[in-house]
């Protein structure tokens, strides 16, 4: 079943894939994107299997980069930026699979070629981009943290987590101090789960967090990856914040499944 942060209720069931997100009314900012402009793709840098940290992503030796999308979408280069630091240049590889989850469970690929970024996600820029984007990891920071309540710090934003009832909360996302966004989510139980209230601090199915930011230009519209976990995998939503609204990026879902509840 396909769920949604933005919708009127998020239902986190199984991590299935879920139905598309409505857009906010689109705001003013320094750069304008349209609804049909290309963002490019998500991708997932590697750990090495000896990590300390290896995030939440699979661990490969021999793959710093990979990315579910289809080995004929992409460019034979690339340009990627992962959850921290600079940007760097890919090659497109072949189609492959990677441990990841449990079980042995394996993901099918495509491998990318180049230098270690940071462990976790990666955006891989669009290759007709505009020259005025110039894009910038932004860090992601815990501001409070308690089972109902969770608040971020993310450049010019802020993210608020605030739990409404044992099972439902609600996401507020803020620019320079002004909400942009406010949406709902709530954690629907399998058969077999943990009855009590959500932990906000704690996390897991239906709790919406922010993995990676990206700034695309100064004072410009800001690529949000948040994940919205399930109980057999996760999804991971892109939501581009612009001055005065925000809209999922559908087009760059991607889905992981890991393993069976």
């Amino acid at each position: 079943m396909r769920t949604s942060l933005f919708s009127l209720v998020v239902v986190m069931a199984c991590g299935a894939p879920r139905e598309p997100l409505p857009a906010n009314a689109s705001g003013e900012s320094a750069i304008r994107i349209g609804p049909t402009d290309p963002l490019g793709w998500l991708a997932l840098a590697t750990a090495t299997t000896d990590a300390k940290d290896e995030g939440f992503g699979p661990t490969n030796n021999d793959h710093p980069l990979v990315t579910t999308v289809a080995r004929g979408e992409l460019p034979a280069s690339v340009s990627a930026i992962g959850p921290a630091g600079a940007m760097q240049t890919f090659i497109t590889g072949a189609a492959t699979e990677v441990l990841y989850g449990c079980d042995g469970n394996k993901l099918g690929v495509t491998a990318l070629a180049g230098p270690r970024l940071t462990p976790g996600a990666a955006w891989i820029l669009p290759p007709a981009r505009p020259t005025s984007w110039q894009p910038t990891a932004l860090a992601i920071t815990t501001k409070a943290k308690s089972p109902a309540q969770h608040s971020y710090a993310i450049g010019p934003l802020a993210l608020e987590l605030v739990r409404t009832a044992d099972l439902k909360g609600t996401l507020t996302i803020q620019r320079d101090g002004r909400a942009v966004h406010t949406a709902p989510f709530e954690r629907q139980l399998m058969d077999g789960a943990e009855p009590g209230p959500i932990d906000l601090a704690e996390g897991g199915p239906g709790i919406p967090e922010p993995i990676a930011a990206w700034s695309i230009a100064d004072n410009g519209p800001i690529l949000l990856v948040l994940t919205q976990p399930g109980y057999e995998g996760m999804t991971l939503r892109p939501v581009l914040v612009e001055a005065t609204s925000a809209r999922a990026i559908e087009a760059m879902e991607t889905y992981l499944y890991s393993c069976a509840f």
